[in-house]
């Protein structure tokens, strides 16, 4: 499992440990930041089918990859999406964007 640290910063420091190579783990936080984009475009877009399957993949491989709180995230759009709550993926989408932001992969 993945180790957090959280300085006074509010910066979010992971260690992989020696089973989950750093490059994988700051290849999938890219793969997040990357994902931010089409999941805000698909919001406006109300494409809740899109916005579904892709919190349903990050609520799966948050937890696989170590990051509850990315599976937390995900879990909750998810919801908002199936019961086609805009202001709630809004919100949504602004936490995950701040909590990818904060997020900080170091070698170990």
């Amino acid at each position: 499992m993945l180790q957090e640290q959280t300085d006074t910063k509010s910066k979010i420091f992971v260690r992989p440990p020696d089973e989950l190579p750093y490059k994988m783990v700051a290849t999938y936080l890219d793969n997040c930041r990357r994902g931010l984009q089409p999941l805000k475009d698909a919001i406006l877009k109300c494409d809740y089918d899109f916005v579904r399957v892709y919190s349903h993949q990050m609520k799966g491989s948050g937890g696989a990859y170590g990051f509850p709180t990315l599976t937390e995230i995900g879990a909750s759009i998810e919801v908002a999406a199936r019961e086609r709550n805009g202001h709630a993926l809004n919100s949504c989408a602004a936490t995950l964007e701040a909590h990818l932001e904060s997020l900080e992969v170091v070698e170990a």
